[in-house]
């Protein structure tokens, strides 16, 4: 079907061996840059993907880590490209449009942006076999996570999101799905703010252990705290083989 190269799997806070969680995924001859934060130019150098051709990113929501880099990213290609394409919802397009002006990237030298709102239609991309589909998630208004089909097989990318068993299921039947795993359950107290905007590993393993069909790689993690990944491994273990942790910079092949 496809690969995907994680540019990122951390949350907004990076640590030292992991950025902010982005992606690229490659189709045949179609490339998308999933989510755009800071030092986007550099990481898709060191992952070999050509900055300079890249005309489709997917920007989920507004947050600075899912956002920030696309003004860098436009300045870089001044001269060098000519159009890009931008998934998103109208807020994101707002925020876009306003730093352009800001920064002056408005101009003839930079390329043309051709913005597609993810909500007007579904799937909002679809070409040479490969569907592009939005499906709003529970993280903020507006956001949305993305589903890729291509003959049977099909991944699911939630973005940040607190746990939606519906949201999931609206996607279907899933060969994949890289959905939102910041903390492990013991960083998730009954109440607090982080349950209404992300999911812990142990709601993950409890959902995903009668889907055997359906592989899950986590990501956005959080890590704070000393021990936190060895939790949410602990938790996520009842998956076995099922699960799959991914480095930022690995390849996986669908």
């Amino acid at each position: 079907m496809a690969k995907i190269i994680f540019l990122g799997t951390a949350s907004s806070i990076p640590t030292k061996d992991r950025d902010n969680t982005a992606f690229v995924f490659i189709h045949k001859s179609q490339t998308f840059l999933i989510d755009c934060p800071g030092a986007i130019v550099h990481k898709l150098l060191k992952a070999n993907v050509d900055f300079k051709k890249l005309q489709n990113v997917v920007i989920t929501h507004e947050h600075p880590d899912h956002i920030y880099g696309i003004i860098s990213l436009i300045h870089t290609q001044a001269g060098l490209n000519d159009r890009l394409n931008i998934f998103t919802n109208n807020r994101c397009k707002k925020i876009v449009e306003s730093l352009r002006a800001l920064f002056n990237l408005d101009r003839d030298k930079f390329p043309q942006i051709h913005y597609i709102d993810v909500f007007k239609k579904n799937p909002f991309y679809s070409k040479d076999g490969l569907r592009l589909s939005s499906i709003e998630n529970k993280h903020m208004q507006g956001s949305f996570g993305v589903k890729f089909s291509s003959g049977k097989k099909s991944l699911f990318y939630t973005s940040d999101t607190s746990f939606s068993a519906s949201m999931i299921e609206k996607a279907g039947k899933l060969n994949y799905l890289i959905h939102d795993c910041t903390g492990p359950s013991s960083s998730f107290s009954p109440g607090s703010k982080i349950n209404l905007m992300h999911t812990d590993s142990k709601t993950l393993s409890e959902y995903l252990k009668d889907k055997p069909d359906t592989k899950l790689i986590p990501v956005h993690f959080l890590l704070l705290k000393k021990g936190e990944e060895k939790r949410i491994r602990a938790e996520l273990k009842p998956l076995g083989k099922r699960c799959v942790f991914v480095k930022d910079f690995e390849v996986v092949r669908l």
